[in-house]
C-alpha cells in the first residue's frame, strides 16, 4: 500500500512540488528520483573506497547517510506510483 495514496497527501505533494497536476508531478519526482538514486551510488562507492580504513566511524556515518537516502527514494517511489495511479484533477 503505497504511504501517499490519498487525493489530499498527493494535493500536498503536488503543492509542495510546485505542480499544477498529475504528469508534471510525475516528472518532478522522476528527476528527484534520478537525483537520490545518483546520491545513493555516490555514497556506496565512497563507503567502498574507505572501508579499510582504521576508524569505523566514518563507515557508521556513510551507512546511516545510505540508510536516509533509502528511506528517501521509498517516499518518492510511493509518491511516484501514487500519481501513477490516481488520477486527480
Amino acid at each position: 500500500m503505497p504511504l501517499f495514496a490519498t487525493r489530499r497527501d498527493l494535493d500536498v505533494w503536488a503543492d509542495s512540488l510546485g505542480v499544477a497536476n498529475d504528469d508534471e508531478a510525475v516528472g518532478v519526482l522522476q528527476r528527484l528520483l534520478g537525483r537520490l538514486l545518483d546520491g545513493q551510488d555516490r555514497v556506496r562507492s565512497a563507503a567502498r573506497a574507505v572501508s579499510g580504513a582504521p576508524s569505523k566511524d566514518l563507515n557508521g556515518e556513510l551507512s546511516k547517510a545510505l540508510g536516509r537516502i533509502d528511506l528517501s527514494v521509498t517516499a518518492v517511489e510511493d509518491a511516484l506510483r501514487g500519481f501513477r495511479i490516481h488520477e486527480r484533477r
